[in-house]
């Protein structure tokens, strides 16, 4: 789902409080784009979002300066887990130093293994 419809399929997202965990994850599949970590604190789920970089990851301070920003629907978003954001942080410690080493998103996703729900599946 991109991030519109993540807000609007539950509104109490829109209107909570959300807790960064950084913007430059990386995922070797997608070399072309980075991650940002958010735990929403009213449904407790932390997710990343995808914010692609068609013309690589120098391109990403380029869209910090609103030059060629990807559209909305380009703005794909996964639910990693939902917990208390204790949890959160005790799973992801240490994420600074993690977050700009290759493939971190990876590391996320396994530190965040045990608190994901059941219902919660990771894009192939």
């Amino acid at each position: 789902m991109n991030i519109h419809e993540f807000y609007g399929e539950d509104p109490r997202r829109r209107d909570s409080a959300e807790v960064p965990f950084g913007d430059g994850w990386t995922d070797q599949r997608d070399v072309h784009s980075t991650y940002r970590l958010n735990w929403v604190a009213d449904t407790r789920e932390i997710y990343s979002v995808r914010e692609p970089h068609p013309g690589g990851i120098l391109a990403r301070y380029l869209d910090q300066l609103d030059v060629d920003q990807p559209d909305v629907s380009e703005l794909t978003v996964e639910i990693l887990a939902a917990a208390d954001r204790g949890a959160v942080e005790e799973a992801l410690a240490g994420w600074p130093a993690v977050m700009g080493e290759h493939n971190s998103l990876r590391w996320a996703r396994e530190q965040l293994t045990a608190l994901r729900p059941a219902s919660a599946t990771r894009p192939g």
